[in-house]
């Protein structure tokens, strides 16, 4: 019987953001597929703690300590991961920040570089690096990246987040269109969207925004974050092999109107 394509056996996927929410839950299911995982993010503590619990569980994985933004610093992280686990083939782009739930007139300066700059700026840079290793190689691969239904819906109060998400949104088809055909092994490229999602970083949300959310939802509740990581491994694997340039929606129908009370 041949082998499952649903694993990752052998492969080196890097996740970034990978210290809470999607993208540790997305490094540990990576792991308990088979990958080898190194996992990232500007806070030690916390992606040290999540490579012992995957190590504790089985899989493998290390921790490196990144900032996306930090574009000048990407090539030494890709050696470090490289010379320490051996040559990638995957990334999560999962690192990304929304500071802030404001009315698009109060949005400063200071609020939108600093989104755009960690979502947006640093998400391609980190793309482009990675892909750039791997054709010099010419050695295949596969990136998701996390986008937002902000994308597509026009969300109050998150204008400059929405607008990053719609980004790499863009960013993902182009690149998918570049990098599958005229290399000598392609590189695939798509996105997970998830709706919201109960994370730290929907944490800060009032409650009257989040019961409007939960009313515009047709399964009327949050997201967990292990129900987007399912997407992402997918993705990553060999059952999408097919599959590239292409946005997931994770959002438990958000959007889909229910008028049934039970």
């Amino acid at each position: 019987m041949s082998q499952s394509p649903f694993n990752l056996d052998g492969q080196v996927v890097l996740v970034s953001g990978a210290g809470r929410g999607i993208g540790r839950a997305a490094a540990e299911l990576i792991a308990q597929m088979g990958a080898r995982v190194a996992i990232t993010s500007r806070t030690v503590a916390q992606v040290e703690e999540v490579a012992q619990a995957i190590r504790d569980d089985g899989g493998q994985a290390w921790a490196f300590r990144a900032d996306v933004a930090a574009i000048e610093d990407h090539d030494s992280l890709l050696d470090d991961v490289e010379d320490t686990i051996g040559p990638l083939t995957g990334l999560v782009n999962v690192a990304g920040i929304s500071p802030i739930l404001q009315r698009g007139e109060r949005i400063t300066a200071e609020d939108y570089d600093h989104i755009q700059n960690i979502n947006q700026r640093g998400t391609f840079f980190l793309t482009r690096n990675f892909a750039a290793r791997l054709i010099d190689a010419e050695r295949g691969g596969s990136i998701v990246t996390i986008s937002s239904v902000g994308a597509e819906f026009g969300l109050p109060r998150q204008a400059a987040y929405s607008m990053t998400r719609a980004a790499v949104e863009a960013m993902t088809k182009t690149l998918a269109a570049e990098w599958s055909h005229s290399l000598t092994a392609p590189i695939r490229a798509n996105c997970v969207a998830p709706a919201f999602i109960d994370t730290p970083l929907t944490e800060p949300m009032p409650a009257w925004y989040r019961e409007r959310v939960e009313s515009h939802t047709a399964m009327r509740r949050l997201g967990a974050d292990d129900e987007v990581a399912g997407a992402v491994a997918f993705l990553l694997s060999d059952a999408a092999s097919y599959i590239t340039g292409t946005v997931v929606p994770v959002t438990g129908g958000y959007g889909l109107w229910s008028l049934d009370p039970r």
